[in-house]
Order: C-alpha cells, then sequence, then structure tokens
C-alpha cells in the first residue's frame, strides 16, 4: 500500500529565538492511506505494529505490505507494546483489557484488573522499558468537564499490575528517556506533559510539569477543548516527540522542553510518532476524525528533522 504524496510541511525552529524556516516536503511516504483511526505504534526488529481503533484490529507494516495480525470486535484498540517470549500487548481502549497475542495472533490471555482487583477504565498508551516491563495510560473520561481520574499502571516483569500515579486529567502517551529514569506523560485536558521520576522497582514520584502545550506552540482562544498532547516518543538524544491531537501536528521540543522543530500533516487528530531506521525517520498516525473512529485516517513516514548522525 506504498505511495507518495505531498502535503506535508515541515516547520523548523532551529534554535530557540530563531526566525521559523518553512520548507515543503514532497518526498513523505504514505504507508496505509486508508487506516480506521490508527494509534499506538510500535517498532520491533524493523516491523511496524499498529493498532486501528475504527477497525478493531493490529497491523503490521514490514515495510512494504500492512497485514492484519489480529482482530477482536469491541476491543478498540489504541496501542500495542512488546510482550515476553515475542508476544504482543494490545490494550483495548473499549474493553478496558490488555490483551496477550501471539504472532500467530492466538489470544494467550487477557486482563481487566489491577493486581488489587481495581479495573482500569479507558486503556490507552503504552511503553515498554528496559526491566521487562510496561507503563500504560488509563484515561479516565474524555470530555471538557472530565474529572482528574486518569492514571499510569505498571505491568512488572512478574506479570504485577499496580497503579503507578492517579489524578491525571485524561492520561495518555507515556514515554522514557533512554536512561530509563523519567517518565513523560501527557495530561492531555490540561494541555501539558508531565515527568514522574522512575525508580528500580518501576514505582514513579516527584510529579513534575515538563512542557504545557500553550508555552511552546503559543495560546488559541479558538482551539477547542480535545485538542491536547497524545502520544509521545523520546530518541536517544532526550527529545521528546508529541503528537498534538487536534493540531495535525507532531511537535518536538529538546530535554528542556525548548521547541526544536514542528512536522505537520493534513489530518489534524494526529494520535503518534516512532522513530525507525536509526531515528532518521519516523511513522506517524493520522485518524482523520474526532468522533468517527471508522473514517479514514492515514499512516505516514516522514523525515525526521531533528535527526543527527553519531
Amino acid at each position: 500500500m506504498s505511495s507518495r504524496t505531498a502535503g506535508i510541511c515541515l516547520v523548523l525552529l532551529l534554535a530557540a529565538h530563531a526566525s521559523a524556516v518553512v520548507a515543503a516536503d514532497d518526498t513523505a511516504e504514505v504507508v496505509n492511506p486508508r487506516s480506521a483511526y490508527p494509534e499506538g505504534p510500535l517498532v520491533v526488529d524493523g516491523d511496524v505494529y499498529y493498532a486501528e481503533m475504527g477497525a478493531d484490529r493490529v497491523m503490521r507494516w514490514d515495510g512494504a505490505t500492512n497485514t492484519e495480525i489480529w482482530s477482536r470486535q469491541g476491543c478498540l484498540p489504541t496501542s500495542v507494546a512488546r510482550g515476553e517470549d515475542d508476544t504482543v500487548l494490545v490494550l483495548c481502549h473499549g474493553e478496558g483489557t490488555i490483551v496477550r497475542i501471539a504472532a500467530t495472533g492466538e489470544i494467550l490471555g487477557v486482563v481487566d484488573r489491577d493486581s488489587s482487583g481495581r479495573p482500569f477504565v479507558n486503556p490507552n498508551a503504552s511503553v515498554n522499558d528496559n526491566r521487562g516491563g510496561v507503563y500504560f495510560s488509563s484515561s479516565g473520561d474524555f470530555a471538557p468537564d472530565a474529572a482528574a481520574a486518569g492514571a499510569v499502571l505498571y505491568l512488572g516483569p512478574d506479570g504485577t499490575l499496580r497503579r503507578a500515579v492517579e489524578g491525571i486529567r485524561y492520561a495518555n502517551g507515556v514515554a522514557l528517556t533512554p536512561d530509563g529514569l523519567t517518565l513523560y506523560v501527557s495530561e492531555h485536558l490540561n494541555r501539558r506533559v508531565l515527568a514522574f521520576d522512575v525508580a528500580a522497582n518501576g514505582s514513579l514520584s516527584a510529579a513534575r510539569e515538563f512542557l504545557r502545550l500553550d508555552d511552546v506552540v503559543g495560546a488559541d482562544p479558538s482551539r477547542g477543548w480535545e485538542v491536547g498532547p497524545d502520544g509521545l516518543a523520546v530518541d536517544r538524544s532526550g527529545n521528546v516527540y508529541v503528537a498534538e491531537y487536534g493540531g495535525g501536528r507532531i511537535i518536538i521540543v529538546d530535554r528542556n522542553a525548548s521547541l526544536l522543530a514542528t512536522v505537520e500533516v493534513p489530518e489534524r487528530y494526529t494520535t503518534a510518532a516512532a522513530l525507525i531506521d536509526g531515528e532518521r525517520r519516523m511513522i506517524v498516525t493520522a485518524p482523520v476524525s474526532l468522533f468517527d473512529p471508522t473514517a479514514y485516517g492515514k499512516v505516514y513516514v516522514v523525515d525526521n528533522p531533528v535527526y543527527r548522525a553519531d
């Protein structure tokens, strides 16, 4: 399903207080032009796994072809993570479950409670750590007056699932720094990204604000309540890639939250980015509609504007 498209614009801010340099990029690749609400990409050995919430399925792109590897009606998958022994973990937003599947698509297990017996509402995004564990967000309700009911849970390598932090207004994207010592979490409805210290046992502490999107891209009184930080990624230099849902862009900041670059796509409801090809390029998942998950968005491959060879 590979094709080329124009229409993606890279807006590069080369340094703090520098003038914006705008360059049209006609080399962006559409790797799936009819993707039903794509989200939560995961890169494993060069293959890209991603969820299609609007089609209740998980896809794999091998660089040439998109293949459905698993489907389950009512799952509404939003993220894919690595499991043990070459398995894949799928977050089912609609069911409030984590499903472990084999490479063949066989279901190996389903988790719908944490280790204390509490359900988790609207699981959304996930990230693997280097200890064999997985952090994932439990978002809570997505509404302009929603309470701070979001949480981040940690699935340890021993299978224990515990809440690491609560009280977030729609917990969304999660990403770790290269050293694994800081976890970033999107607080979508407050338009900011939080940071937490990570302990050896996976617990989180020292909650703090990493960035406010309005401080980075400017305040806009006409902006809708739904516009905020969605998926997150971090490169080996510590730069943070923030998908601005409703803003149609990936915002890239350095470890001090200073703006480096913006990658804009035609679809407004950008959900995530994942780095590929040694961080030279990135996968961008871009739904086209807020309210219709079955409307076709796109999955792109875009050059990474802040890539630096080691």
